[in-house]
């Protein structure tokens, strides 16, 4: 049985593609035109597998014949037009990681390589350290475990690390800020409402004891009740004003996965968080000139409050280090910020 999908689009014949160059979709609600040869552009993509000619793909349609596709219509023209002309272009108020996941999801690899690589060239970063925490024990290579509290412990289950009351988890290698930029990258998920994510560089490793046990040295960067921010441990003190690069508070509930993304280069540090359940995210940036003589890296939650246990869990964390001699370019100068229209025919 033939089904046309509004007589001037597109022909599903049997589940299988026609060809018929334009074609109308329904992209959460935005109706938006755009051609079969801009969708098949990365023919190995989802994208492409789905567009491409004598496909079997069952496309789910709305009461007008329009493809639906379960996406958010902003960052979907994002994809549509880098697919067209090759260029990102994103308004000022745009989520750039909603960008980024979406192109995830749809497997459109030039896309995420030129948005997630800082200056387009994956061998920019050289890879330092990476920990998926895949066994059952701690590699003692890798790490140091330190309880600061009487009530601290920490587990290790299904790839993840879980951190309890104030435990510290120690890079055992120091990573110098002036021997290359520092990049750090991972997942962070509360499994109890009020902990704190905190994680310094430049650090020697120790607490501060009793009663907070927060870090005695470092550059610490904070996410707690909403806010993220950047704190001077032990005299390195920012010494430039912090810059909130994404406005608003960033709440995100237990068991969200939450990325984040830490540099620093010796003297301007940045601190990312984002997540992807409602693509919301926040970014802080300063400068801290101030020089350490022990570079580790500590990460830990926060202490016991009252009788409440705080608990939360890491996965996926990479250190890498910037390996070229020019410095790396701001990602977001590399995006053309322009207004676009939901109602324009793409």
């Amino acid at each position: 049985m033939n089904e046309i999908n509004n007589g001037d689009f597109i022909v599903i014949n049997n589940n299988r593609m026609e060809e018929s160059e334009f074609v109308k979709l329904n992209v959460g609600g935005s109706v938006i035109y755009t051609t079969l040869t801009t969708l098949r552009k990365e023919k190995d993509s989802m994208l492409g597998l789905m567009f491409k000619k004598d496909s079997t793909w069952k496309h789910a349609k709305d009461e007008n014949g329009c493809i639906l596709i379960d996406a958010d219509p902003r960052y979907f023209l994002v994809i549509l037009n880098f697919l067209r002309h090759g260029e990102i272009i994103i308004e000022p108020n745009l989520n750039y990681y909603g960008v980024l996941s979406l192109a995830r999801y749809f497997g459109l690899n030039s896309l995420t390589d030129l948005i997630d690589n800082e200056d387009d060239n994956k061998n920019s970063w050289t890879s330092l350290m990476e920990e998926n925490f895949l066994t059952s024990e701690i590699d003692h290579n890798k790490w140091a475990v330190t309880r600061e509290a009487g009530s601290s412990n920490f587990s290790l289950e299904e790839g993840r690390f879980k951190f309890i009351n104030r435990v510290y988890l120690v890079s055992k290698d120091q990573f110098n800020p002036e021997d290359g930029e520092i990049r750090i990258t991972g997942i962070w998920t509360k499994e109890t409402p009020d902990d704190f994510f905190q994680i310094c560089t430049r650090s020697d490793g120790k607490s501060q004891g009793s009663p907070y046990f927060e870090a005695k040295s470092g550059v610490e960067f904070h996410y707690s009740r909403g806010q993220a921010a950047i704190i001077g441990r032990g005299g390195l003190v920012p010494s430039g004003v912090v810059k909130i690069k994404k406005q608003g508070e960033f709440f995100f509930g237990v068991g969200v996965p939450v990325h984040f993304e830490i540099f620093d280069d010796g003297c301007t540090v940045s601190f990312s968080l984002w997540e992807n359940t409602h693509n919301t995210s926040i970014e802080v940036e300063t400068t801290c000139t101030n020089k350490n003589l022990i570079n580790y890296i500590i990460i830990h939650n926060r202490e016991k409050t009252s009788t409440t246990n705080q608990a939360s869990w890491l996965s996926n964390i990479k250190v890498s280090r910037w390996n070229k001699s020019t410095p790396r370019r701001n990602r977001y100068r590399r995006v053309h910020e322009k207004k676009m229209n939901l109602n324009t025919s793409i």
